[in-house]
């Protein structure tokens, strides 16, 4: 098993701090582009809205969260030692392919877990982007961020 990302928000408090600290990130990360497609003034003020600004928020997050990944076995060893059980998974994907990748949020007693067989990089951005959409959305929008 190996762990990819970089935060895996153990609070909700923790989870809304992250979330306001890519923001000014995600802003950045929007103008850059918009210059790079030579957008003027006038078409930055017309195209970036803020639903704009948020998505880049919301995909900056998500793609930054700690993901697991491994074979099966090792996510079954990991959810039998954890604080989950298997009511808790919110699984994604075949039962009959061989590896998995999963994020558990303890704030909110989840683990999304998506499986894949060959491809972890794109399993771990699928599970990123269900997380976000299942679970940390609801949490930051509902606080009125």
């Amino acid at each position: 098993m190996e762990t990819r990302g970089t935060f895996a928000p153990e609070t909700r408090a923790e989870a809304l701090e992250r979330y306001e600290e890519v923001g000014p990130v995600a802003q950045v990360v929007v103008r850059e582009a918009t210059k790079a497609m030579s957008f003027d003034a006038d078409e930055y003020d017309e195209r970036v809205t803020p639903e704009v600004i948020r998505t880049a928020r919301d995909a900056t997050f998500a793609e930054l969260l700690a993901v697991h990944v491994g074979e099966g076995d090792e996510f079954d060893a990991w959810l039998a030692d954890s604080e989950f059980d298997d009511e808790d998974v919110d699984r994604i994907g075949s039962d009959n392919v061989d590896n998995v990748v999963w994020h558990p949020i303890p704030f909110a007693d989840t683990v999304i877990a998506a499986t894949y067989q060959d491809e972890p990089d794109a399993a771990a951005s699928t599970l990123r982007r269900n997380a976000f959409g299942r679970v940390y959305r609801e949490e930051f929008y509902e606080s009125g961020r």
